[in-house]
């Protein structure tokens, strides 16, 4: 019965991905929208019958089905065949031959293309429905079953907006009012973007279109008009994030589309081949591929169900994890003052202007005495720290140290160790002790592992560290943005973030006490009794569980989803599925539990949306968000001392004879681990 409900879904998830969107409630909908043309939905669900079937026979994982993309292509195939031929014992036999052949391009495309991080879109099925053209002009018994799809019954509307729903149905080869109205209403239901887009697509589109043609009119009558809805949701909300940058990305794709569907369509019309999505599919592949070449920062890395979705998880992540630059920890322990930042007065300048200097400073002064003496500096021979982990790959160490007020102009960068983090950059750090590198080249370090000491060797007017992240793995390589994981300013800590010039910071010390207090493993169980207003009036169990992806998450008796991640420096959720509950608040009160030792702290975090806002309001703020990404900050100031999380919501008690938290209070609910679990 599992089986055949996983084979519903994966009929159904076809239709929505070809309106980018992932939801089986929408694929269903979908299917029963093109019943309008019945011989254009029988095609439909024969070909994806077929697909699947076919996946089924050649034992095909299950995940490939549920991924949709691999049946979506057949499903348009079948839908082609569908809308001019009557559904017949020849159409059937063509569809099934067809829409195995298409599921199994589709699969050899995805293959190749993933190489280059491009997807395939409805390629396969641009290909594969201009070879059944052509060879169907040869199969007289086909040809008999031509049908006339001209609307039986529609609604009258003005041109210039039945021409929008007419190509928004020609999406599924349903060009009718009802049919586009039906599916645009659908869309505006699940994605206000990807509906806005549309529009946008469509008439951007058309009006560059009557601006070529120099007739408004023949524009709105072109039958290839829905690539520019296509391209418009593509490149804005689908593989691009919906911002303004990527809106005028998507407007100057819609105008190649443009001249793209007017040079194809006069090439296809000598064959009498219908231009279909090949516009569309030429002109997402092109920018895709071309921005992923450079490195383009607003990608859709983690598409979602809708582009909605997709914002608030990027949003939610850079806001509160930092942008997609470099991180790493300092080099450094205790307390040191920034001596020169990015871009600095001195020597970071140009193509080496990311880079951060630190001294040690008592009484405001970085040495003792006069400062005559290089033993008079505090920094020297202070323990440098490895700030990543990873492989030391280039050391030298043989530079003297310098006196005070001399400089090596040759070696500018001293004496340095360069180490390749897991991550794949560099970090270089400069102006060592002569002879004091305790690793070796090839050596793996951990983060905080004393890897040398700090000296005053190479252009260094006083004993200092010096930092850099770079691309490549020899000195002097050209610099890169980066930021450090975490720092102490005062009784404040701050995450992903750079200190300031003359700001003295200090380094976090782990205590790991309380990171063992979050070593959950796969169904460890947190049982509470639940209480309101001081009566108790049941229980609600925490249960560690794990996805097919490797994430893990507690799952409470409804079902309901809260998934965390633990590194070496916090413990911290970071996305919530369900309803009102108990474990939305956990999320509310405890996002982030740093392992930190301290008698009291104060840090800021930033609640995704969808935590606190109501429904309507969160529609407001994504839909600003595209415009002004801020509005989606949510902040929230917490106060930490190793017992207690305190913010305006409530309270959380962690006890170090116990994992997890074993107290949370928020308005006048409160939960209390059973112990003895």
């Amino acid at each position: 019965m599992e089986n055949y409900k996983s084979l519903f879904y994966s009929a159904l998830k076809p239709y929505s991905a070809l309106l980018f969107l992932n939801n089986k409630y929408a694929g269903l909908a979908l299917l029963v929208i093109t019943f309008i043309n019945p011989s254009v939905a029988i095609s439909g669900l024969v070909a994806v019958a077929f697909a699947i079937a076919f996946a089924e026979y050649l034992e095909f994982k299950e995940a490939y089905l549920a991924q949709g993309f691999y049946i979506y292509n057949s499903l348009l195939v079948g839908m082609g065949i569908g809308y001019i031929f009557s559904p017949s014992l020849m159409s059937i036999a063509l569809i099934a031959i067809v829409s195995s052949f298409t599921f199994m391009l589709s699969f050899m495309l995805n293959r190749l293309f993933s190489l280059y991080k491009i997807p395939i879109l409805s390629l396969p099925f641009s290909i594969v429905t201009m070879f059944v053209y052509l060879a169907s002009l040869k199969y007289s018994g086909l040809l008999s079953t031509l049908v006339n799809n001209s609307a039986r019954f529609d609604l009258n509307f003005p041109l210039a907006i039945s021409a929008f729903f007419k190509s928004f149905g020609t999406i599924f080869f349903l060009p009718s009012n009802i049919a586009g109205i039906a599916m645009f209403a659908l869309v505006l239901y699940f994605s206000r973007i990807t509906a806005i887009m549309a529009l946008v697509g469509f008439y951007a589109g058309v009006g560059i279109h009557s601006f070529l043609l120099g007739s408004f009119t023949q524009a709105l009558y072109d039958g290839y008009a829905f690539n520019y809805i296509l391209v418009g949701i593509a490149l804005c909300g689908v593989f691009l994030l919906p911002t303004l940058k990527n809106f005028i990305l998507a407007l100057i794709g819609v105008a190649m589309s443009v001249v793209l569907t007017d040079a194809i369509g006069i090439l296809f019309n000598y064959y009498a081949i219908p231009v279909f999505t090949l516009p569309f599919n030429i002109t997402v592949i092109v920018f895709i591929f071309m921005l992923s070449l450079i490195y383009y920062k607003e990608f859709n890395t983690e598409i979602k169900a809708t582009p909605e979705e997709s914002l608030s998880n990027y949003l939610s992540k850079i806001f509160r994890f930092g942008e997609l630059e470099p991180k790493i920890s300092l080099p450094f322990s205790g307390e040191w003052k920034v001596y020169q930042a990015f871009d600095g007065n001195w020597t970071h300048k140009g193509k080496y202007k990311y880079a951060y200097d630190f001294v040690k400073t008592k009484e405001g002064k970085s040495y003792k005495n006069e400062g005559l003496n290089i033993h008079d500096y505090y920094a020297f021979g202070e323990s440098i720290l490895s700030p990543v982990n990873g492989y030391v790959v280039d050391i030298k160490q043989d530079l003297p140290d310098n006196t005070i007020g001399a400089v090596d102009r040759i070696n500018n960068w001293g004496n340095y160790i360069i180490i390749k983090s897991d991550l794949g950059f560099y970090v270089e750090i400069s102006h060592l002790m002569q002879y004091s590198v305790s690793v070796e080249v090839g050596s793996y370090v951990q983060v905080n592992t004393i890897i040398a000491k700090c000296g005053n060797s190479g252009y260094s007017p006083e004993p200092h560290i010096h930092i850099q992240v770079q691309s490549v793995g020899i000195i002097g390589g050209f610099t890169q943005r980066f930021t450090f994981n975490e720092f102490l300013k005062d009784d404040r800590l701050l995450f992903n973030t750079l200190p300031q010039p003359e700001e003295c910071i200090h380094s976090v010390l782990i205590d790991k006490s309380i990171s063992s207090r979050f070593l959950y493993i796969l169904d460890d169980t947190f049982t509470y009794d639940v209480f309101y207003k001081g009566d108790k009036t049941g229980t609600v169990s925490f249960i560690v569980k794990m996805d097919e992806y490797g994430s893990f998450y507690l799952q409470d008796d409804t079902h309901n989803k809260l998934y965390f991640y633990n590194d070496s420096n916090a413990f911290y959720f970071y996305k919530y599925e369900g309803g009102e509950s108990h474990l939305k608040w956990l999320f509310i009160l405890a996002p982030r539990t740093p392992f930190i030792q301290t008698h009291g702290i104060k840090y800021i975090d930033y609640l995704p949306v969808y935590l606190i806002k109501s429904k309507f309001s969160q529609i407001l703020i994504e839909l600003t968000a595209t415009i002004k990404k801020d509005v989606y900050k949510l902040e929230c100031e917490y106060f930490f001392n190793s017992k207690t999380i305190v913010s305006t919501y409530g309270k959380i008690h962690l006890d170090i004879t116990h994992k997890g938290h074993t107290n949370i209070k928020y308005n006048d609910v409160e939960l209390k681990l059973v112990k003895g679990q």
